[in-house]
């Protein structure tokens, strides 16, 4: 199971099985998975669209058709596969903690991602809202060290400002002496 570190350094953990089951208490909302099926479906279109002009433009006349119904499967499989099994997946294996002394994110299942950004090494946490993301209540969240930077979500917007403030108190206790 990969591990990564504020530092952005990876560790593998001999204990994958027993850390694969463990997950942190919150996890994404139910609305998240509308918005990440929105954004797949969106994705595996647009990289469709332009496969096919690529293909339109650079394959000989006598490959094209063939060239054009290989894609049309390849995004038909797109979508079926993408959309609503790996946005389920990323929805069903994403957890997270925010304590005083670290930022927990778990990502995955197969290939786990356990993130650890202790409080102390947050720079910046950004509150990230596009239209979509707007209209369904949601904002995402991007905690940035040093050198790394790692973003959560989608979460619902106050719960999003509720991480934020978690995130930066150690920051703003130190700055104000505690006060």
């Amino acid at each position: 199971m990969a591990s990564t570190q504020a530092d952005g350094r990876g560790k593998w953990s001999a204990s994958g099985r027993a850390a694969r089951t463990h997950a942190y208490a919150l996890t994404l909302p139910p609305v998240a998975l509308h918005y990440l099926m929105i954004r797949s479906t969106v994705e595996v279109l647009m990289t469709g669209a332009l496969a096919c002009g690529l293909a339109l433009w650079l394959v000989p006349d006598g490959w094209r058709l063939p060239t054009l119904v290989v894609m049309a499967i390849l995004i038909i499989s797109g979508l079926i596969v993408d959309v609503p099994i790996v946005s389920r997946l990323t929805m069903r294996h994403t957890s997270y903690h925010v304590g005083a002394d670290a930022v927990r994110i778990k990502r995955g299942y197969l290939l786990s991602k356990d993130t650890v950004l202790s409080t102390a090494q947050i720079l910046n946490v950004s509150i990230i809202e596009g239209p979509l993301l707007r209209r369904l209540g949601l904002a995402k969240v991007r905690f940035t060290t040093l050198n790394h930077v790692e973003p959560l979500g989608p979460v619902e917007r106050g719960v999003a400002v509720e991480i934020r403030r978690q995130a930066l108190s150690t920051y703003i206790e130190a700055s104000t002496g505690g006060h």
